[in-house]
């Protein structure tokens, strides 16, 4: 089963930005989700957003719905929200 920094590498690799580890328990660098929107041309949008935020959007973006088990307490994306990121940026760059 891939896991969360997989489908992190997955996305990078997808849109050729730079890899960002994951720090202790698996959390995602804000940076990472910035990388992406600049890719997606929604920085604009994303200025000032948390990373839940900002997954949301750009999950929305490409027309999906943000689901609860997307996120956890305490501010993670969870492997799910990144897998539904990683579906929008595959299907639509």
């Amino acid at each position: 089963m891939e896991t969360k920094q997989d489908v992190m590498d997955a996305i990078s690799y997808h849109l050729k930005i730079p890899y960002f580890p994951c720090s202790t328990g698996s959390t995602e660098p804000k940076a990472f989700l910035e990388a992406v929107a600049e890719q997606m041309g929604i920085t604009r949008l994303a200025s000032g957003l948390d990373k839940i935020d900002l997954a949301k959007l750009i999950v929305e973006s490409g027309g999906k719905k943000w689901l609860p088990a997307f996120d956890s307490t305490g501010g993670t994306i969870t492997r799910e929200g990144m897998i539904a990121i990683q579906e929008i940026i595959f299907e639509l760059i």
